[in-house]
C-alpha cells in the first residue's frame, strides 16, 4: 500500500506534521487480522460506567515536551510538576482523582525513548498502577506507535536505526506546520510499523506494561502505512491474549488514536475501545456562533464504530486556546461532560501543562474547574443507570460521507432526534433497519453497488428515503413528519438542545437538555415531547426531572395525554434530564 495526502512542501524537505496521517485510501482490515469482541470489554469499561482522564507525565514526558512545539512554552514550574507527577506529587494527584471520582486514567509508559532512558519511569509507574488499583482506578499504558528520539534510541538501542519511515527516499520526522516546529522536532524520527523488527521492539515495551498490571494499552502517533499499523494492533492483541492465558488475569483491552476520517477508521475493528481527539473547540455560544461541532462529531464517530465499542472523545483545542496552555471555565467543563455523555460518549481530558501544574499548586482557577468536573462526575456516578446501556431513540438517520455536515448541525440546533449513518460504514453504528426515515444530502458521492443494495433493503422493509435538494429548506420538519415521532419542541428555543435515549427494555426514556449559552440559564422552558412510535399511552408513566446543577430542579404544568408529555422547566443552567419510566402494571 502506498501512503497518500502528504503536504508537498513538507515532503520536499523531509518532514511530516504530527497531525498528518499517511494513510491508504479506504483501508479495510485483512481477514486474517484480529477482530475485537464485545465479550472482551469488561463491565467497568462499558459506556456509562467510567470517568476517564489522561495523566501524561514523568521525566520522559517532560523531555518530549522540550522537543515538541506544544511544550516549548511550559514554564519551569510546569515542567517540574510534569516530571514528578508519578513520584513526588502522585499521592496528591491520587487524592484529586478520587475527589473527582475518576475511575480510569492513562499514564505515559513509552514515548519513543530507549529502554534504558524509560526505565526510571517504568519503576515509578509500577507503584502508580498498584496505588490506582487499590483505589478502584483502572490504568491504560500510553505508547507511541511511530515515534523514536534518535539521540536516545540510536545510542542505546542501535537496531532502531534500521526502522525509519521513508517516503520517496526521504526520511520522515514528527513535526508541526511551521518551520520553527520542524526545527524543534528534528530529533523525533518516525518509524515504519511495516518492519517486523520495529513492531517486536514496541511489543516488548507493551508486554512490560502488561506485566506491570495495566488494564489497557493505548497506541498514539498512528502515523505511517496503514497495513503496518494494523499489523501492530493485531500483534498487540495476540500478545494480550497470550499474557491472559499465561497469567490467568483478564485480557488487557486495546485502543488507538486512529482519528475520525472514514477511509482508515476501520482499523478500529481490531480495538475494543475507541479513543479520538478530533475536537477543535469547546461547546457553547461564542460571539453569536452556536458551537455544536463536538456533538456532530460524536454522532459521526458513533456511526463509524461497532455499537458495543465504548467511545472516548477529546478536544485538542479549547475555545480559550491550546489544551496545554489554558483551563476552560467551570461552565465549559460542565457542558463538555454533559454533551459527551448525552450523546453516548465519555469526555477525555488532557490536563498536561498549565492545568496540571495549577491544580497541584492549588491555584483558584484550576481548583474551580476541578470542582465543576467533580460535581458532574458525581452526578454521573449517582445516576449511572441513565448512561449505561442507554441507546439513542431516534427513528431518523442522516447519511454523512464526512464529519463536516451542515445538515447535521441544523438538525442538532432544532433538536431533531437523529443518528448519523456514515456512508463508508453503513454496516456500523445503529443498524439501518431500526430507522424509519433516511435523509440523504445532495452532496453525497456516487454510491457503490453494495451501498445501493443496503438502501434498497431499507426501502423494501418500509423505510422512507428523503433526498435533499441543494437549496431545499424545511428538511427537519419533513423528516419528523415522515418518521411520525418522536419529536421535541422547546419554547423559547434559545440555545437549548435535546437528545432522547432509552434503556434496552424500552420502559425508561431519558430526555437530555443542554443549554449551550454558558453565560446565562435558560428560564421557563416549555417542553413538549411527542413519543409516537415509542409510547402510545403515558398515563401510567412516572416523570422525574434531574440536574447536576440543582438538588431539586423546579418544574410545573406537567401534562401527560396519549403519547405527549408537556411540562415547564423553571431553569436549565447547563444540563437537565427528564426521565420517563413505565410503572409496573397493577
Amino acid at each position: 500500500m502506498q501512503p497518500v495526502r502528504m503536504g508537498r512542501s513538507i515532503a520536499l524537505v523531509g518532514w511530516v506534521a504530527a497531525s498528518l496521517l499517511l494513510c491508504s485510501a479506504h483501508f479495510q482490515p485483512a481477514p486474517k487480522l484480529y477482530r475485537a469482541k464485545p465479550e472482551d470489554v469488561p463491565p467497568w469499561a462499558e459506556q456509562g460506567n467510567f470517568r476517564f482522564i489522561r495523566l501524561d507525565g514523568g521525566q520522559i514526558e517532560s523531555w518530549k515536551a522540550e522537543r515538541t512545539w506544544w511544550g516549548k512554552k511550559f514554564s519551569a514550574e510546569e515542567k517540574d510538576v510534569l516530571t514528578h507527577i508519578y513520584d513526588r506529587d502522585f499521592e496528591q494527584m491520587l487524592g484529586l482523582l478520587k475527589q473527582a471520582e475518576f475511575n480510569w486514567i492513562w499514564v505515559t509508559w513509552s514515548s519513543g525513548w530507549s529502554f534504558r532512558d524509560e526505565e526510571e519511569n517504568r519503576q515509578n509507574l509500577k507503584k502508580v498502577i498498584a496505588r490506582c488499583h487499590e483505589n478502584g482506578i483502572h490504568v491504560s499504558a500510553y505508547l507511541s506507535a511511530s515515534n523514536m528520539f534518535r539521540t536516545s534510541a540510536y545510542r542505546d538501542d542501535p537496531e532502531t536505526k534500521k526502522y525509519g519511515l521513508w517516503m520517496h527516499r526521504i526520511p520522515l520526522f514528527y513535526a508541526g506546520p511551521t518551520k520553527t516546529d520542524l526545527q524543534i522536532s528534528w530529533d523525533r524520527r518516525l518509524a515504519d510499523a511495516r518492519k517486523p523488527g520495529w513492531r517486536a521492539y514496541l511489543l516488548n515495551k507493551a508486554e512490560l506494561a502488561v506485566d506491570a498490571g495495566v488494564d489497557a494499552i493505548v497506541w498514539d502517533n498512528m502515523i505511517g502505512y496503514d497495513d503496518g499499523l494494523a499489523q501492530l494492533l493485531d500483534d498487540t492483541q495476540r500478545m494480550a491474549e497470550r499474557k491472559a492465558r499465561e497469567t490467568g488475569r483478564p485480557k488487557v483491552i486495546i485502543e488507538a488514536n486512529i482519528h475520525i476520517p472514514p477511509d482508515r477508521f476501520a482499523m478500529n475493528d481490531t480495538n475494543e475501545v475507541i479513543w479520538e481527539e478530533d475536537g477543535k473547540d469547546t461547546p457553547g455560544l461564542w460571539r453569536g456562533k452556536w458551537q455544536v461541532d463536538n456533538a456532530r462529531k460524536i454522532k459521526f464517530l458513533s456511526g463509524e464504530k461497532q455499537l458495543w465499542q465504548p467511545l472516548k472523545y477529546e478536544n485538542d483545542l479549547y475555545h480559550c486556546g491550546s489544551r496545554e496552555r489554558c483551563i476552560p471555565s467551570p461552565a465549559e467543563q460542565k457542558l463538555s461532560i454533559a454533551e459527551a455523555y448525552a450523546f453516548g460518549a465519555a469526555i477525555s481530558r488532557n490536563i498536561e501543562g498549565r492545568f496540571l501544574s495549577a491544580l497541584i499548586k492549588g491555584e483558584p482557577e484550576a481548583r474551580e474547574a476541578w470542582t465543576a468536573i467533580a460535581q458532574y462526575n458525581h452526578f454521573l456516578v449517582e445516576h449511572r443507570e441513565l448512561y449505561h446501556q442507554a441507546a439513542p431513540a431516534a427513528r431518523i438517520a442522516l447519511i454523512s460521507a464526512e464529519p463536516q455536515n451542515p445538515l447535521a448541525d441544523n438538525f442538532l440546533k432544532q433538536s431533531v432526534f437523529f443518528e448519523t449513518k456514515v456512508l463508508a460504514h453503513l454496516d456500523k453504528g445503529v443498524p439501518l433497519d431500526r430507522f424509519t426515515v433516511l435523509v440523504m444530502p445532495a452532496d453525497l458521492p456516487k454510491l457503490s453497488a453494495e451501498q445501493k443494495a443496503r438502501l434498497n433493503t431499507f426501502t423494501a422493509g418500509g423505510g422512507v428515503i428523503i433526498k435533499v435538494g441543494k437549496a431545499e429548506t424545511g428538511i427537519a420538519a419533513r423528516a419528523e413528519t415522515a418518521a411520525g415521532g418522536p419529536r421535541l419542541s422547546l419554547e423559547p428555543r434559545g440555545y437549548v438542545l435535546g437528545q432522547l435515549t432509552r434503556k434496552p427494555d424500552g420502559r425508561t426514556l431519558i430526555l437530555h437538555l443542554l443549554n449551550y449559552y454558558q453565560s446565562a440559564p435558560a428560564e421557563n422552558v416549555k417542553v413538549r415531547l411527542e413519543l409516537s412510535g415509542l409510547v402510545q399511552d403515558l398515563s401510567r408513566w412516572e416523570i422525574r426531572v434531574l440536574s447536576p446543577d440543582a438538588a431539586q430542579p423546579q418544574f410545573d404544568s406537567l401534562s401527560l395525554h396519549g403519547s405527549i408529555c408537556e411540562l415547564t422547566l423553571g431553569r436549565i443552567d447547563h444540563y437537565t434530564l427528564v426521565t420517563l419510566s413505565a410503572r409496573p402494571a397493577p
